[in-house]
């Protein structure tokens, strides 16, 4: 007896949803899912901030967009924004239901001047994260067609899209693997039709996944971690040799005794370590050390408004942050915090585990040494710190997974309300 097609399963799709911050990633998922959670950025600034999952359906297909923030975020390192997208991949792919792409829609302003900007860079990081057989899954779709009619500039839209195709710093390298071009139109049809373009596609396992999970890497060994270490390294290596020529400077000017001079030099100093440091911190971010500083590599010296701008939203993160954790350790008691943290410890990798435990030793050698450190008010303290210290390091999938979503918002029980 056939099975009536409204009692069919309705197959489950999977589809990663990139490019870099003003690509249009948002706009085309609201478009296509008719969903206001789509928070959409009108300037340059970044308003994907985290991995989530929105749902329609088409036809017999449920199909989940995976919206990522770009590698060239405005207010996050290209270090942070690779952890959130691989702890995402290793994760989903890794627990039940073991998620694989059905494909990639990467997205392209067709009226963007800066094409050998961010958009090699964040090329280079995409052709990395997906290895090369998954490409034939892939649509390089173009955006702010709309745009260039209207400000007269199509013609120059169209050479950008031929770059685009036939540069072989650009997609056709990736176009000859297999992966095709499609343009978004704004409207809804258009979004659909480049969707269901790819439904039918069999299921791809990333390199990424395959790098964390099958073979059981660290995030620093993958190839896309090798490639943010370098460049890191090599922005380091930059303002190393820059405040070396400054501090030389600076005894030439002493020795002159321009005291002006040299008090510039200091300040042209002190912002080429401050830089230094940032590149550094970047790198070290892979290796799981601070989450909460912020790095400033473009722009150098100039770009000072920005900088207060990110640091006045990463207090108040930390503050929202901090405000949540404190909310959980009302409810819980320390010892039951450190009992749920270590019960879901087994969904991580041997590196975040290994993190988790060295927090909670950290925290109560701390305790030990403090002396009377054992009073109520010292004590309930600890469970705060303790989520608050953790969620900085490891991020929303992972405390998510941890038991602890609240802190972020639920990427991953956003996932499973989806099976």
């Amino acid at each position: 007896m056939s099975i009536p097609p409204t009692m069919k399963e309705r197959q489950k799709i999977f589809i990663a949803v990139m490019g870099v911050t003003g690509s249009g990633k948002s706009t085309f998922i609201q478009t296509a899912t008719g969903s206001d959670d789509v928070h959409i950025g009108h300037t340059f600034k970044s308003c994907t901030g985290a991995v989530s999952a929105h749902t329609l359906s088409l036809d017999e297909y449920d199909a989940t967009l995976i919206d990522t923030p770009g590698f060239n975020d405005t207010f996050r390192s290209e270090t942070e924004v690779l952890k959130e997208i691989a702890n995402w991949l290793d994760y989903t792919y890794r627990n039940p239901p073991h998620v694989m792409l059905t494909g990639i829609i990467y997205m392209q302003s067709i009226t963007d001047r800066r094409m050998y900007g961010s958009t090699l860079r964040n090329l280079k990081m995409f052709r990395q994260l997906c290895g090369e057989s998954p490409l034939r899954n892939v649509v390089f779709t173009t955006t702010g067609w709309g745009t260039a009619e209207k400000s007269g500039e199509l013609s120059k839209a169209l050479e950008n899209q031929e770059s685009l195709r036939s540069d072989s710093d650009f997609w056709e390298p990736m176009i000859r693997r297999g992966s095709t071009m499609a343009k978004f139109e704004d409207t809804k049809a258009s979004a659909l039709a480049i969707i269901m373009s790819i439904v039918e596609r069999n299921p791809i396992l990333l390199k990424i996944q395959e790098e964390l999970v099958d073979e059981n890497k660290k995030l620093i060994d993958i190839a896309a971690g090798h490639t943010v270490n370098e460049e890191m390294k090599r922005l380091e290596e930059k303002y190393t040799q820059d405040i070396a020529k400054v501090q030389k400077e600076m005894e030439e000017a002493l020795a002159a005794r321009d005291t002006e001079y040299h008090a510039a030099l200091q300040e042209a100093k002190e912002n080429y370590e401050r830089l230094r440091d940032e590149a550094q911190r970047a790198r070290d971010f892979l290796q799981y050390e601070r989450r909460n500083e912020k790095r400033r590599l473009t722009n150098e010296i100039e770009g000072m408004k920005r900088q207060l701008e990110r640091d006045k939203k990463k207090h108040e993160e930390y503050l929202e942050l901090k405000f949540k954790a404190q909310q959980i350790n009302e409810e819980m008691k320390y010892e039951e915090i450190v009992k749920k943290l270590r019960a879901n410890g087994h969904l991580l990798r041997d590196e975040e585990r290994q993190v988790l435990e060295m927090k909670i030793q950290e925290l109560e050698a701390a305790s030990v040494n403090g002396g009377n450190a054992t009073n109520s008010k010292k004590k309930k303290g600890k469970g705060t710190k303790l989520l608050v210290g953790l969620a900085q390091i490891l991020g929303s999938v992972t405390m998510g997974l941890l038991g602890f979503p609240m802190l972020f918002g639920d990427p991953i029980g956003t996932l499973a309300s989806i099976f």
